[in-house]
């Protein structure tokens, strides 16, 4: 598997500065609505983003898709680390499980967005 770093790397930037962009204004809307939309936001965009950055990879999409989600979140979580109050604030505005969720869905929508391009390759040979 040859894999494309640069693609992973840049997808995942973009991932996060869309999620930056059109998330973080409902945080001044409503806190509510921004807890709402967090947890729809990183699946729906990390799908959208990463189907548009592998829709070209040559090979192994799922595992692009997959690294693509992990390197975003590691990009979101040193983020919270170096705001002020780090993860305490975070966990004390989502709370601890929503938190985790809302990581995971980040990395299962660039996943699935991979299986999508795998299976619409294997029906397609």
């Amino acid at each position: 598997m040859n894999i494309q770093w640069l693609r992973i790397v840049l997808g995942a930037v973009l991932l996060e500065v869309v999620l930056f962009a059109t998330l973080v204004p409902l945080s001044f809307v409503s806190t509510t609505l921004f807890l709402t939309a967090v947890p729809v936001g990183v699946f729906v965009f990390g799908y959208l983003v990463s189907w548009w950055v592998l829709r070209h990879v040559r090979s192994a999409p799922l595992g692009h898709g997959v690294l693509l989600g992990v390197v975003a979140t590691a990009i979101y979580l040193g983020l919270v680390a170096a705001q002020p109050g780090g993860f305490t604030t975070a966990f004390q505005m989502y709370g601890a499980p929503l938190f985790w969720v809302v990581q995971l869905l980040r990395v299962v929508g660039c996943a699935a967005a991979g299986a999508r391009i795998a299976r619409a390759r294997l029906t397609r040979a």
